[in-house]
Order: C-alpha cells, then structure tokens, then sequence
C-alpha cells in the first residue's frame, strides 16, 4: 500500500516539474525568451563564478571571523586580569 502511494506521489511530483518547466535543455526555448523577455546568453554571462573570488571571499570572512575571536579573547583576557587585581 506505501509502495503504491509513494509511486503515485512520484508520478504527481514528475507531472508537476513537467508543468513547472516546461523545457529540457539548459537554455529556453523561443517562445520563453518572447514572452519573458528572457536573453539567455545575458543570464549565462551573468551566473558564472570566478574561483579566485570564491575563495578569497572565503577565506576573508574567517579572516574577519578570527579577528572577532582573537578582540574577544584580548577582552576577556582583560577583565580576568581587572577581576584578579580587585581580589
């Protein structure tokens, strides 16, 4: 009884994603690009990512993550020491 019921919930998914896009190639086809305005060589210009920005954008933000660490450690160490000197 599952089994039937997740064929028929598979084959509703597969209907539904044919419905939802309607092509099968990664560029549209005419009557797409007329209706939604779409340039496909623009949209593929745009989406292409540089490896050299990803990982300098990587290995920025733990740059700045380790900062953070390294200011909040300063400060800690801080107020450890101003406790130590009260007592």
């Amino acid at each position: 009884m599952f089994n039937k019921l997740r064929i028929w919930l598979w084959g509703l998914s597969a209907e539904l994603e044919y419905k939802l896009y309607p092509w099968k190639k990664s560029t549209p086809p005419q009557w797409a690009k007329e209706r939604y305005m779409i340039d496909s060589e623009e949209i593929l210009n745009d989406h292409k990512f540089d490896d050299n920005d990803l990982h300098y954008d990587w290995l920025r933000s733990h740059d700045d993550k380790i900062d953070r660490l390294q200011n909040e450690m300063v400060y800690v160490c801080k107020q450890l020491n101003l406790l130590d000197k009260k007592q």
